[in-house]
């Protein structure tokens, strides 16, 4: 299993062009992320009372502090399974690009686990077909980032995803039983979806997000040319 776990991740790692080596290390910089953070919870406060908000805020911070120490404060030191740019059998055959590397252990990916955890928390949250799917995307080709960059096998990117779906449920789930003890006065009509977010703040969530990678790409785009 080790074996083709090496193999799948050795042939997505790495390539021959400049511009794709740019675009994976920016964009699994959570850095080159923060306008979206910026305006999901500016859609956040707007389509919600200050407590709903504030709830909302605190939920997102634990579901994503709760994945981030059972991945590198539990899981990692415990199982202690080399990544592939650590791994002594491996790491001369990995593509490293600007000399990253990561920590020594990748089991399980905490890129894989927190952009999951996120986008299935997000979607829950929002009920929006297209966000749904763009959040999904948006955690793939994150997460797609650390098997080109050799940082993590095949298997930690999957583990990742299936324990940070896992966790963006049940958070939800909670919050959604707390929201219940407080009270819900969301508006619902054809003009906000079912969870009483409205669409044109969807609309302006995708088109940010959208145009975050545009961004990525002409980024890329210039430091090739360096």
């Amino acid at each position: 299993m080790n074996e083709l776990d090496h193999a799948v991740t050795l042939a997505i790692n790495g390539s021959d062009s400049l511009f794709w080596d740019n675009v994976m290390y920016t964009v699994t910089d959570t850095f080159s992320w923060s306008l979206v953070i910026v305006v999901l919870l500016v859609i956040i406060f707007k389509n919600n009372n200050m407590k709903e908000s504030i709830m909302i805020y605190v939920t997102i911070a634990l579901l994503i502090f709760v994945a981030d120490r059972i991945c590198s404060g539990l899981v990692k030191p415990l199982v202690e399974r080399w990544r592939p740019t650590q791994d002594p059998q491996l790491m001369y055959f990995v593509d490293v690009v600007r000399d990253y590397r990561g920590g020594r252990f990748g089991f399980f990916s905490g890129h894989a686990c927190n952009t999951m955890c996120v986008a299935m928390f997000l979607s829950w949250l929002f009920r929006h077909a297209k966000v749904t799917i763009t959040l999904f995307f948006w955690s793939f080709s994150t997460t797609f980032t650390r098997l080109y960059l050799g940082v993590h096998y095949l298997g930690d990117v999957c583990v990742g995803w299936l324990v940070g779906a896992i966790l963006g449920i049940l958070f939800y789930i909670i919050m959604e039983k707390v929201h219940d003890i407080i009270g819900n006065n969301r508006l619902i009509s054809e003009q906000f979806t079912s969870t009483g977010y409205m669409l044109s703040d969807m609309d302006t969530f995708l088109m940010v997000i959208y145009f975050n990678y545009i961004c990525v790409l002409i980024y890329a785009m210039t430091l090739g040319i360096d």
